[in-house]
């Protein structure tokens, strides 16, 4: 089993009117939709949620016992992880295949990590 991590940066994303986002969420939107039979193809029972913005998450670490509860992500980087694909597959070379779809690796990363079984 692989995990496909997508990163992509946000940061002109984050800013923009709602209107803007969803006009060009619309305009990728035929992309996704157009991967998701590849991936139901190399496996059937494949699994993806996109995950909600930077200014959503919190970061827990517990330090000397104690809890310490911090907004955005861990790691100030440009890109930040918006979703993950969880699918079966036979080995890498098929991973990588698949990751080479997503749409965001046009203009992100996709990270491919084995799941530990």
């Amino acid at each position: 089993m692989y995990a496909l991590l997508i990163y992509g940066d946000d940061s002109a994303w984050v800013d923009l009117p709602d209107e803007e986002k969803a006009r060009l969420r619309a305009a990728e939107m035929p992309d996704w939709v157009a991967l998701f039979p590849e991936l139901q193809k190399a496996d059937p029972n494949v699994t993806g949620k996109e995950l909600d913005g930077r200014r959503t998450a919190k970061v827990v670490e517990v330090r000397d016992g104690e809890r310490i509860v911090t907004d955005g992500p861990f790691a100030e980087t440009k890109e930040i992880l918006g979703g993950v694909f969880l699918l079966d597959l036979p080995d890498l070379d098929e991973a990588i295949q698949l990751a080479a779809l997503i749409p965001a690796a046009k203009h992100g990363s996709i990270e491919i990590r084995p799941v530990l079984q």
